[in-house]
């Protein structure tokens, strides 16, 4: 499978080949440093995931990745997350998020989750406008699934039972969850079930 990594600084493109080559060695990394190498490669190669650096100028490119590649799930590298930075990449309809500074092992564990269809933003991201106000409108943004999932945790449902109701496994369910926490900026399925409520009283969402 290949991943292409778009990032200006090719000494830090070359460290994180290496590395990801170590710990995930069925994964090629196939690099481009600006986006008409990426254009290129995009439209001579398969590519199963793309890895962009976030502090490049990108407003044209990613909506480009939207519509002409929508099933590449994009995930962006960030020295620095800001709130403002942050929601800009929601809005874009971005699979996951990564901080520079985060272990190869953490980075290759995102992009695997990425890969198998579980939107991933870490705990480290923090969200520096309101948070309860972000983490509300964020339930919007949840895949369908993960939106069952929390629905179900919130009625008081465990890790087997939604997996029951849903026909996957409670593994399956357990990876859900982590995604659905991260996305929602929450640590626990308390709080994660007090942001559905606050967001179906809202919204008036018809159960």
């Amino acid at each position: 499978m290949n991943i292409l990594m778009i990032d200006e600084l090719p000494l830090y493109i070359h460290g994180m080949k290496v590395e990801l080559k170590r710990i995930m060695p069925e994964y090629t990394v196939i690099d481009a440093n600006n986006y008409e190498q990426a254009i290129g490669l995009l439209s001579s190669s398969i590519f199963s995931l793309i890895l962009l650096d976030g502090d490049m100028e990108c407003t044209q490119f990613i909506p480009m990745l939207n519509r002409e590649y929508p099933r590449i799930p994009v995930v962006v590298m960030l020295r620095k997350a800001t709130g403002k930075m942050f929601n800009y990449y929601l809005r874009q309809n971005i699979k996951g998020v990564l901080t520079k500074d985060q272990s190869v092992e953490k980075i290759s564990q995102i992009l695997k989750m990425v890969h198998a269809g579980i939107v991933c933003f870490p705990e480290q991201i923090v969200l520096t406008a309101d948070t309860e106000a972000a983490s509300g409108n964020t339930v919007s943004r949840l895949s369908q699934r993960q939106q069952e999932v929390l629905k179900l945790l919130a009625k008081g449902g465990t890790n087997k039972q939604i997996g029951r109701q849903l026909n996957i496994s409670a593994g399956t369910v357990k990876v859900h969850l982590e995604s659905i926490f991260n996305r929602l900026q929450v640590n626990n399925r308390t709080q994660a079930a007090r942001l559905y409520f606050r967001y179906v009283t809202n919204h008036v969402i018809s159960e």
